[in-house]
């Protein structure tokens, strides 16, 4: 009798243990989460969510009234926000694309934002570099658990530190931004001076232990792209995200490049100098924002990867400074029901600078792409609640 209570119990162990060894996906996972200390993670959206690349089309508006409506609201916000540069495309299922680009590329010059202009994206950039890294995984150029140390061994827990671990922010390398004396200096760094910037700071935790935002982990993910493919990571972007889907209006920038259609960060109506090709694979990307609406259907509807890669990016996801914030594999989640006990997510990434901000986002409940920036400190994820609840009149 008591064998038989023994057998039971080891085959209900086993029963949970493979239960939650299934809905983890792999043993690489289960570690790091046995590992993490820090806040409660959030659970694996569905793969339902993903759109059908179907209910995008490449063309206008065809619904005028929806349009007025879009252009009315936009309107009403740029005038009580007195914002100076906007780009602006929704992607609409079954409607169409919306783009809207309205201000200054630099209020002192009088130049404005035209069909030409581009904006930087700051951090959004990193779901671009996510993407690439992934493409190599996906070739078998570059694994997972593949240790930092093959390129950067002058880093302390170099030997444990994975490309999981600088794709989802639990490295626990130092942000090069954050160092207090670097922060305020206005001038160009290359990527070898801000990894010296980051080499002279100890590690904030071990790997997987916590999390923590690290533009450093992106720079390293970039340099070693560069180092896998033999090419600048401007070039690898442009062959492998920029070219395939048309996106003329996206650049990596190359060093200390600042191009002459670039809306200019701003402080009321002054210019403020930002050095927009430094931070390499962390946040030097400049775009219109059709292009990037583009780039992120692409990316939901497999073009880029497969939907099952996309889905598992967010596998493992870490609560971020923000309520209801949450990122995963290069990408980030925003739980509403967090934020404002409303039932809906959306799925993407938002970045910024002081003087800069943008977000790019899939909105769950009604399938519609959102890319947003603007060259001033103004909330773009409130631009972008606002425009997406149009939708829902």
């Amino acid at each position: 009798m008591k064998a038989s209570k023994s057998i039971v119990k080891i085959r209900e162990f086993t029963c949970v243990f493979f239960l939650v060894f299934s809905a983890i996906g792999c043993c690489q996972e289960l570690e790091n989460l046995l590992e993490y200390k820090g806040g409660k993670v959030h659970v694996q959206p569905s793969i339902e969510i993903f759109p059908d690349e179907a209910i995008y089309k490449s063309t206008s508006l065809s619904n005028k009234e929806l349009e007025n409506n879009l252009s009315e609201n936009i309107q009403n916000i740029i005038s009580k926000q007195d914002i100076v540069g906007i780009s602006i495309t929704m992607l609409i299922p079954e409607q169409g694309l919306w783009q809207f680009d309205s201000g200054y590329v630099s209020k002192e010059k009088n130049t404005l934002v035209d069909s030409s202009s581009v904006f930087y994206w700051a951090s959004v950039s990193k779901l671009v570099t996510s993407t690439v890294i992934h493409q190599l995984i996906l070739e078998d150029k570059l694994q997972p658990t593949d240790k930092l140390s093959k390129w950067f061994p002058q880093f302390k827990d170099s030997k444990k530190i994975t490309i999981k671990h600088l794709l989802n922010h639990t490295s626990g390398i130092f942000s090069f931004n954050s160092d207090s004396t670097f922060h305020y200096q206005n001038k160009f760094h290359t990527p070898k001076e801000l990894l010296e910037v980051a080499l002279k700071k100890r590690n904030l935790f071990k790997p997987g232990e916590y999390w923590s935002y690290t533009n450093t982990g992106y720079l390293l993910l970039a340099l070693i792209a560069e180092h896998i493919e033999g090419k600048s990571f401007s070039q690898i972007v442009h062959e492998r995200i920029a070219l395939p889907q048309n996106l003329a209006a996206m650049d990596v920038l190359k060093q200390d490049e600042k191009p002459e259609n670039l809306a200019l960060a701003h402080i009321k109506d002054s210019v403020v100098n930002t050095h927009f090709a430094m931070p390499l694979g962390a946040g030097n990307m400049v775009s219109n924002s059709k292009d990037m609406a583009v780039f992120l259907a692409s990316l939901l509807t497999g073009k880029y990867l497969p939907i099952k890669m996309v889905h598992n990016m967010l596998l493992e996801l870490y609560p971020m400074f923000n309520k209801g914030q949450y990122y995963g594999s290069g990408i980030m989640l925003y739980d509403f029901k967090e934020i404002n006990n409303t039932q809906n997510q959306w799925i993407g990434h938002s970045g910024g600078t002081e003087n800069y901000k943008a977000i790019l986002v899939y909105d769950i409940k009604t399938k519609t792409v959102c890319a947003i920036t603007v060259n001033q400190n103004i909330s773009v994820e409130a631009i972008a609640f606002s425009m997406i609840d149009k939708l829902n009149e």
